[in-house]
């Protein structure tokens, strides 16, 4: 076997062939998202019906409209409750919605349901809204399988949520009859889509005794006069669902085949292996990981970890492919003396675990808390919203510091290479002339798309993390993710399978002999040094070094 890699050894003709197919395979990624994928995701919204309860829960009763079991409160404004407990008042959501006599169900197609509250809060002289009010909630949830009666609600949470209620009103509109502007506010989130039917019961209750002692402490004693609850429910489309598990389901034996096969064309060298070979390697691991098309499992059994996994393997995978370019980057700095050693990378990797750390933090204490009670929120208290943002706010400025470290390296190995090739590229042979410019041009192209990559790459990680956000947000309807964004989540999955797949391809080692190939080895031999002689490199410096005075 030739110690030369494919990037060296292949020839033009059939280089540009394999840029071709996988041209045209970028470009069916993006085909597929565009014209065969919905859009991500999509919303419901339920506007909270009042039911009247005089046991106050006592008798654990479930109130829902499908079958009829609500003594209905047309309005707030003229119901007259028995005391100040508002506990007698249920607001009640059945999901889905039934339209034309039809009730549609959810599916585990839909991955993950996600819901959201609006608190609808009238401006009263009497009942005075305060900033920062505390609003709790006493919550029932209820699932229903299809095989169940219509009223046969199993109980799946029974919680109590509290949050701030943040509203705000123009001075011109403190009148009787206006409405606050409140913040949506987080209710509930399921990594998991597994039941066709679900039942939300929820009360206000108010202790008044409490009031009078300590109204701030005490949950709603601030909140106004409450009108409306709405409840915003979001899913992930089950077309998009389809089509991402079927992009999966191909691409990961592919990759799988081509680790085996790197990895098998390193077992045969008779040198150790390079540290950017093993980053490549480390590479085309993770993205098996993350193409591994688990999401089959959650269409026949309940899994409500699986959007943390998911969450966890992409951080994963984006923690690998950030070190791996500061590594291919620095492997390619021809007159560094630390090349081949890992430590050398010590700071520069520090940036990118210090940030995957944080944005861990974060995930656990959110996500991670939700797998016990789907009603958590890191954002419900001081302290979890504390952690949250020093979370972000670390990771940002990490990221921020990494990218523009990656830059000037970028920068500093192309001007590296374009001084060594005017200095001393055209002194040596014809021969070697030749494999030389055609190395180098192979490898600015492969940088050029590390680049592409790379910035697409950050778009991707900044939307999602934007949409995420928006979903939590007031604008849960106009978040990227309920939007025609599908096209470019596919054509970016799809990259991040081609940029490994080249890189394993270009990056492994030739079986192949050519002629004038011990010409060039004994060139190389003449030229180098006794030192030089036994230092490990990649293709690229490997020709480049002997050229040097």
């Amino acid at each position: 076997m030739a110690d030369g890699a494919v990037i060296e050894n292949l020839s033009t003709r059939k280089l540009l062939g394999i840029l071709a197919a996988l041209g045209l395979a970028q470009a069916a990624f993006f085909a597929v998202g565009a014209f065969f994928a919905p859009v991500p995701s999509s919303s419901m919204d339920f506007e909270m019906v009042k039911c009247a309860d005089q046991t106050k829960g006592a008798a654990g009763h479930w109130f829902h409209l499908r079958p009829p079991r609500c003594d209905l409160i047309e309005s707030l404004a003229t119901y007259t409750p028995s005391s100040f407990d508002l506990r007698e008042i249920v607001f009640i959501a059945q999901m889905p919605h039934a339209r034309n006599n039809l009730q549609l169900e959810y599916s585990p197609w839909f991955q993950f349901l996600l819901g959201l509250v609006h608190v609808e809060v009238e401006y009263s002289d009497v009942f005075k809204y305060v900033p920062g009010a505390k609003l709790m909630l006493e919550v029932r949830m209820g699932v229903r399988t299809r095989e169940s009666a219509p009223d046969a609600w199993e109980e799946y949470a029974d919680v109590n949520v509290t949050r701030t209620l943040d509203c705000t009103i123009d001075p011109s509109k403190k009148s009787e009859g206006n409405f606050y502007t409140c913040d949506t506010l987080d209710l509930f989130e399921l990594g998991s889509n597994n039941y066709p039917f679900y039942l939300l019961n929820v009360r206000i209750p108010i202790d008044t005794e409490a009031c009078r002692r300590d109204p701030v402490a005490t949950p709603n004693c601030q909140i106004g006069k409450i009108n409306e609850l709405h409840v915003v429910a979001i899913h992930q489309n089950g077309g998009f669902t389809a089509v991402w598990l079927w992009l999966k389901t191909l691409l990961c034996p592919i990759v799988i085949a081509a680790c085996y096969w790197f990895n098998r064309r390193l077992s045969l060298l008779p040198r150790p292996r390079l540290l950017l070979e093993k980053a490549i390697l480390a590479l085309g691991m993770v993205l098996v990981l993350l193409d591994a098309p688990l999401e089959w499992l959650s269409l026949v059994a309940r899994l409500p970890c699986l959007l943390l996994l998911s969450d966890l393997r992409q951080g994963l995978f984006y923690t690998v492919l950030f070190s791996f370019w500061l590594i291919f980057a620095g492997e390619h700095l021809i007159d560094d003396p630390q090349l081949n050693n890992l430590s050398a990378y010590r700071i520069n990797l520090s940036l990118v675990a210090v940030a995957s750390l944080a944005l861990l933090v974060y995930d656990m204490a959110e996500r991670g808390m939700q797998l016990a009670d789907p009603f958590y929120s890191v954002w419900s208290s001081e302290w979890g919203a504390t952690v949250a943002y020093i979370s972000i706010y670390v990771a940002l400025a990490c990221t921020l510091a990494y990218f523009v470290f990656l830059f000037y390296k970028i920068v500093v190995v192309w001007n590296s290479i374009r001084r060594k090739r005017a200095a001393h590229l055209y002194r040596t042979s014809e021969n070697r002339r030749l494999k030389v410019e055609g190395v180098i041009y192979r490898f600015k192209f492969l940088m050029l798309f590390t680049l592409l990559c790379s910035a697409l790459t950050i778009a991707a990680y900044f939307m999602r993390q934007f949409g995420e956000a928006s979903l939590h947000g007031d604008s849960a309807d106009d978040s990227i993710l309920t939007h025609s964004t599908s096209a470019f989540f596919t054509g970016t999955f799809g990259m991040w399978n081609i940029y490994v797949l080249l890189l394993i391809a270009m990056y492994a080692p030739s079986h192949k002999q050519y002629q004038g190939a011990h010409g060039l080895i004994d060139e190389n031999e003449d030229l180098m040094s006794g030192e030089e002689r036994g230092t490990e490199s990649n293709p690229l410096t490997t020709f480049l070094k002997p050229a040097q005075d």
